[in-house]
């Protein structure tokens, strides 16, 4: 299976992606709006830029692809036939930005990306992951679990040498058996 296209936040001054973070969706389940697949990594149809500001979400930035269907299906064409169409922002919400997501009520987890050199890993393990809980738009409440022991031992042979803050003296190696 595809890794998914995460969200991207703006927290604090530094972008992070969610994890499994789709705050839209809330909103989204209100409305009659079918999105078409962008890409096998994106099968939910669209990606968002979210800021977090003064404790406040903000959506300021979509791109999608919905779904106009053009015919009805028939015994000569039993599947419905659609065009896509890209959308950005306006399509969604008419002559407005920074959008405040009064909607969403829920956790998101925010982490950084970490690059790997290996083609072989399925787990990704993250330095610091920050829980955010909303309520109506609003975070209430911020934990910051960090990983930096486990990471290092685990992550140490697929680091590329920018993932670190200070290369030389944070680097851990793996304990070797004898």
């Amino acid at each position: 299976m595809t890794a998914q296209t995460p969200e991207e936040f703006i927290y604090k001054g530094k972008r992070y992606q969610g994890l499994y973070a789709e705050p839209l969706d809330q909103y989204l389940q209100t409305q009659n709006i079918e999105f078409s697949p962008i890409a096998s990594s994106c099968w939910r149809g669209y990606t968002c830029l979210w800021i977090i500001s003064d404790n406040r979400l903000y959506l300021t930035g979509f791109s999608g692809t919905i779904r106009i269907y053009q015919i009805e299906k028939n015994e000569f064409s039993p599947e419905l036939c659609y065009e896509t169409k890209s959308i950005s922002l306006n399509h969604l919400f008419p002559n407005q930005q920074n959008i405040f997501a009064e909607w969403f009520s829920g956790e998101i987890r925010l982490v950084q990306r970490v690059k790997l050199t290996g083609e072989d890993y399925c787990d990704t393990v993250y330095k610091k992951v920050i829980h955010l809980t909303f309520e109506k738009g609003i975070v209430i409440n911020e934990e910051i679990i960090r990983n930096t022991k486990s990471f290092f031992f685990e992550m140490a042979p697929f680091l590329v040498r920018e993932d670190f803050e200070h290369p030389t003296s944070t680097f851990i190696t793996r304990p070797t058996s004898n």
